[in-house]
């Protein structure tokens, strides 16, 4: 039976897909014009601009599909998570939930535009343990140059060369250190539990982590990078500015695949990497996980979604 079922995957994806698109294009329609509060995922509200086309991937739960799944099976009640870049806050949201009412979620936007959003969807779900820090982070306290972006979520301190078109304006920010940060909060490694952290700073990854050697040495979260080679170019960077800076705190670097496997099925995996300039493309999200905590890794390869 497995065997006929296998043979007729390719048919019933050559079939299936179509009408998933047809059903997640009725939805975006359904929609229509006018911006305002929805249901996402049956989680938590967000304020939805249909016009804008993260916030239609937000709803329609086709944005960052195995970051998603990655924070629902390693994030646990209790827990304290940190979001750099937080943008309109659908990860800061995600994480909000699954920490609870007892655990904290630490999301930095240093976009006031995007901060705005974030801080009206928070308040919106009543999450009380968010806290919010409208700065970016770096390795000094200081302030620097921060391009805004017409599209939000695009807004660095490195535009890119595909990122500069879209440039609305510049502003200065602040910037501060994750670990003067954590360590004004008072958290301990044998009282809290900072299970996982979530960077997403275009281009200023390896400043970020600079600033938050101490927190990665003491509490040893996954950590989850996107690495765009573009902007970390723009920045004066490279993939292997980040490898510097993880491999020897004992952190593994895996690749985050997310492939179809069954019938409209995907199976989430993740694949070791030698070196993030040669084994991952140019804009790819990676997983590091610490050997001290690398007991979380086989619970995720091979699960779906």
């Amino acid at each position: 039976m497995t065997s006929l079922v296998d043979a007729c995957m390719p048919v019933l994806r050559l079939f299936g897909r179509p009408i998933r698109r047809s059903y997640l294009n009725l939805r975006a329609a359904s929609l229509g014009r006018v911006p305002q509060w929805r249901y996402v995922g049956g989680k938590f509200y967000m304020h939805i601009d249909p016009e804008d086309w993260t916030d239609r991937a937000f709803y329609l739960g086709s944005y960052a599909r195995q970051l998603v799944h990655l924070i629902a099976r390693t994030v646990q009640p209790g827990d304290v998570c940190i979001d750099v870049g937080a943008q309109k806050g659908f990860i800061t949201l995600h994480l909000a939930k699954a920490v609870g009412a007892g655990g904290q979620v630490i999301a930095f936007e240093p976009d006031p535009r995007a901060m705005e959003a974030l801080r009206s969807n928070v308040q919106r779900n009543g999450f009380e343990q968010v806290r919010l820090h409208s700065c970016a982070l770096g390795d000094r306290d200081a302030s620097c140059s921060f391009a805004l972006s017409h599209q939000l979520g695009w807004s660095s301190r490195f535009p890119n060369e595909v990122a500069k078109p879209a440039i609305a304006s510049s502003i200065f920010v602040q910037t501060r250190r994750l670990d003067d940060i954590v360590a004004e909060t008072g958290m301990a490694a044998g009282t809290h539990r900072i299970s996982f952290v979530k960077i997403d700073a275009e281009g200023s990854e390896p400043l970020v982590l600079e600033g938050a050697q101490e927190t990665l040495k003491r509490f040893r979260p996954m950590v989850h990078i996107e690495i765009n080679k573009p902007s970390l170019c723009a920045g004066g960077f490279s993939a292997d500015s980040i490898e510097t800076l993880l491999r020897p705190l004992g952190y593994q670097l895996c690749a985050i695949r997310f492939p179809v496997a069954g019938w409209l099925r995907r199976r989430l995996s993740l694949v070791p990497v030698t070196s993030l300039s040669s084994d991952i493309g140019d804009c790819e999200d990676v997983l590091a996980v610490s050997s001290a905590n690398c007991s979380l890794g086989p619970n995720l390869l091979g699960t779906q979604v």
